[in-house]
């Protein structure tokens, strides 16, 4: 039979509410009193009851995480991020996925306002009004990963464009001109657009002429880098170097380079954009833009933390630099 806070009660010799509020730490009792409920409780195998301890504490250590896909290498290390800060600090993490659909994402919003989580956490690749406006109606804190937000929501994200001007200009730095760009989808998705936006800038920096049909969009997964290399390599003449907006799409380009019989960075140099585990087990090791996946999870669910306490936050729209990673799949011209 499980043990009641009248059982408590009882044998300390106080009422039900001066345990309740002992065990929920209101701290309204003596020093010996809460230290003889506590030692009772431990000898009697108390459990607390999760959904009681809410209503008086008004809170209930859940914290909500809408979350586009996590097969995608870089979501899921963004996640471990989030739940290691999570643990660290008692909270559980609830977490649904949505495949990036606008009304999935409106209904786990919806949900996790009814189950009364304590923070949010959103990360999506693209973010329609219906969901910012949902997000800044509701009355718990919110952050939002790897978004630019144009309203008052805290964010947590990398500067893709200059990020993207330091890939390109590192080809350029290796005498390369004639580079094309295989992009995420950059008509829906932001991270694809702005990543887009540093290319053409990192070209028009260097006078040197952007021509759309060197771009190739694919959508940030292996087999979509496939079929744009294949047709990057019947273009005349062939460009020298690639700058890839995922490594997934890098990858396979190299594939495809190969299996032409060319050889990279030999005849074409590559380079991506993520620094996950396929870039290292790549043949060559890809160079890339790393980003910080885990920092970035690990950051939001910080600033998420303080604001749930009520603390100061100095900086809600917060950039986290990346790092170029040098590696075997770029040569000089």
């Amino acid at each position: 039979m499980a043990v009641t806070l009248k059982d408590i009660a009882d044998r300390v010799g106080v009422s039900e509410s001066t345990v309740s509020r002992v065990l929920n730490g209101i701290p309204k009792a003596s020093k010996e009193t809460r230290e003889e409920i506590f030692k009772v409780a431990r000898e009697l195998n108390y459990t607390p009851n999760e959904v009681a301890r809410s209503l008086v504490t008004k809170k209930t250590n859940t914290i909500g995480l809408i979350i586009s896909d996590l097969s995608n290498l870089y979501f899921s290390m963004v996640a471990d991020g989030i739940e290691s800060i999570a643990a660290q600090n008692d909270y559980s993490l609830i977490i649904s996925t949505t495949g990036g659909k606008e009304a999935q994402e409106l209904k786990y919003i919806r949900i996790f306002k009814e189950k009364r989580v304590d923070g949010l956490i959103y990360i999506s690749g693209k973010m329609p009004q219906s969901c910012e406006q949902a997000l800044q109606n509701l009355d718990i804190p919110v952050v939002v990963v790897s978004r630019h937000i144009h309203s008052n929501l805290p964010s947590v994200h990398i500067n893709n464009v200059q990020e993207s001007i330091k890939a390109v200009q590192y080809l350029i730095d290796l005498g390369h001109s004639n580079i094309a760009m295989i992009s995420g989808d950059y008509k829906d998705i932001e991270s694809g657009a702005l990543r887009v936006k540093g290319y053409k800038r990192a070209l028009e920096e260097n006078n040197i002429e952007f021509k759309p049909e060197l771009i190739f969009e694919g959508d940030f997964k292996i087999d979509s880098g496939i079929k744009a290399m294949e047709k990057i390599l019947k273009i005349k003449p062939r460009p020298t170097a690639v700058f890839a907006g995922s490594d997934e799409m890098a990858v396979g380009a190299i594939k495809t380079i190969k299996k032409a019989g060319l050889k990279v960075p030999e005849d074409i140099s590559v380079i991506g954009f993520d620094n996950n585990i396929i870039a290292r087990v790549s043949e060559p090791e890809l160079t890339t833009v790393g980003q910080p996946e885990s920092e970035i999870g690990e950051t939001a669910m910080d600033m998420l933390h303080k604001l749930i306490q009520g603390q100061y936050v100095k900086e809600i729209n917060i950039y986290l630099p990346c790092k170029l990673i040098k590696r075997e799949s770029t040569a000089k011209l």
